[in-house]
């Protein structure tokens, strides 16, 4: 269930720093102070839903949390009739833990870095335009 709901995390990641990537260029050749019809300016908005982003990716990161420690149990029990040592079955049920949680850490590794590369942009735009917007006050 965790998987599927992951998917719909980068899904909506990679939508969401596609779309910032490409309205960061048109935002650049508008006037530093020309707002949206809403009063917010476009740049705000752009800052909100990365924000946004970073605490569904600190959510999602906990779930992944909880689903790990809600699993662990499960790998110490043993039941029927093996002829292996109960330490060895024991491993057995962590290394599948293991082998699942590379790929989903991979996973938010990759998440990050596309956020972070679009907040990066976000950012370094508002700086920016706060210098025009200095400069042209002064």
């Amino acid at each position: 269930m965790f998987f599927f709901y992951f998917c719909g995390v980068s899904i909506y990641t990679l939508s969401l720093c596609l779309y910032v990537c490409f309205h960061v260029h048109p935002i650049k050749q508008q006037p530093a102070n020309e707002n949206t019809s809403l009063g917010w300016s476009s740049l705000d908005i752009l800052t909100r839903r990365l924000a946004n982003l970073r605490q569904l990716h600190l959510f999602t990161l906990y779930l992944f949390g909880f689903c790990i420690a809600f699993n662990i149990p499960n790998a110490f029990v043993t039941l029927g009739d093996s002829k292996t040592l109960p330490i060895a079955q024991y491993i057995h049920g962590l290394n599948f833990l293991f082998y699942f949680d590379a790929p989903i850490f991979l996973g938010f590794l990759l998440l990050h870095s596309l956020q972070w590369v679009a907040s990066v942009r976000v950012d370094y735009l508002v700086r920016h335009r706060g210098k025009v917007n200095a400069r042209q006050g002064a």
